[in-house]
């Protein structure tokens, strides 16, 4: 089993000038917590809701205008499409992630991998096993 079987393709992503408002506003229309941070095509961060709670906060506490980068989670861990998906959950697992940027083999965003994904898997292979 591949990740490229089981990941998002083309995920939403933002640059690292992107204002975290907009993040917030991405999460909530797209139902995600997890947001790659590209630069002129390469995976260059990841933002998290947990990264937007934190960010937040901070600006609340000093009224600083606050962007992506200021919040981004860096260097990012990320997965390869043709990588095999026990791989990458071991990942996930060892790392506590909750996603994986997946990248093409010049380091271009494809997709990502996500906790939801996974259990996907886990939902597919034990209803499978009936």
């Amino acid at each position: 089993m591949l990740v490229r079987d089981w990941m998002t393709h083309d995920p939403v992503s933002v640059g690292p000038t992107t204002p975290l408002i907009e993040v917030y506003r991405i999460f909530k229309e797209y139902e995600i917590r997890h947001l790659p941070v590209v630069e002129r095509g390469h995976i260059v961060g990841i933002i998290t809701d947990h990264d937007l709670g934190r960010a937040i906060l901070h600006a609340a506490a000093d009224g600083a205008p606050r962007t992506v980068s200021d919040a981004m989670s860096h260097p990012v861990r990320f997965v390869h499409a043709g990588d095999r998906i026990e791989d990458a959950a071991l990942l996930m697992h060892n790392h506590k992630l909750g996603g994986l940027p997946v990248v093409d083999d010049t380091g271009n965003l494809v997709g990502i991998l996500t906790i939801q994904d996974l259990l996907e898997i886990l939902i597919a292979e034990l209803s499978r096993n009936r």
